[in-house]
């Protein structure tokens, strides 16, 4: 079980700077605890406390795709096995061309137990790499729908 963490005005301050988009760099930690004023020890001691205790599930990269230059986007819905789920996924994760794969639970009208997320430069692309999926995992049952509209994405505020 989590204990209780009181947040002190710096910890907010640290979630504060976290909650928004962190530096493109090859130091972003660094520069963060650069515009914050402390050490980038103290800053990645702080980032494994809130897991500790967990506050801070993840920290991920939002990709905006279509700035990118993919322009076509599918989300892969598979019907695996159960017993297949963890080869499968470690199959489809390994591939460049998937950003997101992960397990679902499936419902008797919708039975898919594996997701992923493919973006490409046309339609097209998209399905050979759906082909692709499908060959190497000897997987057929599968649907891509895909994207009619780029949402805009942010991150959760807090403070």
């Amino acid at each position: 079980m989590n204990k209780i963490m009181i947040l002190s005005e710096d910890d907010k301050k640290i979630i504060k700077k976290l909650q928004g988009d962190i530096p493109i760099s090859q130091t972003p930690y660094r520069d963060i605890a650069d515009a914050l004023g402390i050490p980038t020890g103290l800053l990645l001691e702080r980032i494994a406390s809130f897991q500790a205790h967990g506050l801070l599930k993840r920290l991920g990269a939002v990709i905006r795709h279509q700035n990118a230059g993919f322009t076509a986007n599918a989300m892969v819905v598979w019907r695996v096995p159960l017993q297949d789920i963890c080869r499968v996924g470690a199959l489809f994760a390994a591939q460049t061309f998937v950003s997101h794969c992960y397990r679902r639970d499936s419902f008797p009208d919708f039975p898919y137990t594996v997701y992923t997320m493919i973006h490409a430069k046309s339609k097209e692309e998209c399905i050979s790499h759906t082909e692709t999926l499908s060959q190497l995992a000897g997987i057929s049952d599968y649907k891509a729908l895909f994207s009619l509209k780029e949402f805009k994405k942010s991150s959760m505020e807090y403070f």
